[in-house]
């Protein structure tokens, strides 16, 4: 718990200087690429990471390694800090609140949707258009295929779940012939 609170306080910080320069998504991008990078080069983490190695060594392979990427000024700065606060490994939760905050500054949702075959691209377009009026922001959808489903969708959006599977309506039914049975 403390460990989110830590990401969403410096996830706030590079998000409010994003919005101010103008560049949330540039700022945004380069967050995932230092995640990408890290997961990459488990090496470059670790050093940044590690306490045995010196602040020196540490901001030097920093430095070397933005020069190569391209790395802003303002995301170098960011990581720079958190070298010093010992902070580097929280860079993936920072990385996911940031997301979080573009999406709901921009009023998006994010939506999970199964479905037991593959669904077109249209199909998926429809769906996120008919999620949209539910929810009242414009839905990214990310499907996933789960045969175990029999038929139907399921989508969830945050905390909401839409089931029309026929795993789900079996189920119910099944529930409902049970209490037929006992009562």
């Amino acid at each position: 718990m403390k460990n989110l609170v830590i990401a969403k306080r410096y996830a706030k910080a590079i998000f409010e200087i994003a919005l101010e320069e103008g560049r949330l998504e540039e700022y945004g991008q380069e967050l995932v690429d230092l995640v990408t990078l890290f997961e990459q080069v488990p090496d470059f983490e670790k050093i940044l990471a590690t306490p045995i190695y010196p602040e020196d060594v540490k901001k030097k392979t920093l430095n070397v390694v933005a020069e190569k990427v391209g790395m802003s000024p303002v995301v170098r700065r960011f990581l720079e800090i958190l070298v010093e606060k010992q902070r580097v490994t929280f860079l993936r939760e920072i990385r996911d609140y940031y997301g979080k905050l573009m999406d709901e500054y921009e009023n998006v949702a994010r939506a999970q949707v199964s479905a037991a075959i593959d669904l077109d691209e249209d199909t998926i377009e429809l769906l996120a258009e008919s999620l949209s009026k539910i929810v009242g922001k414009k839905v990214v959808i990310e499907f996933h295929k789960d045969p175990d489903l029999i038929g139907g969708v399921v989508a969830r959006i945050g905390d909401l779940v839409l089931d029309g599977s026929v795993r789900t309506q079996l189920k119910n039914i099944k529930e409902t012939l049970k209490r037929g049975e006992l009562g």
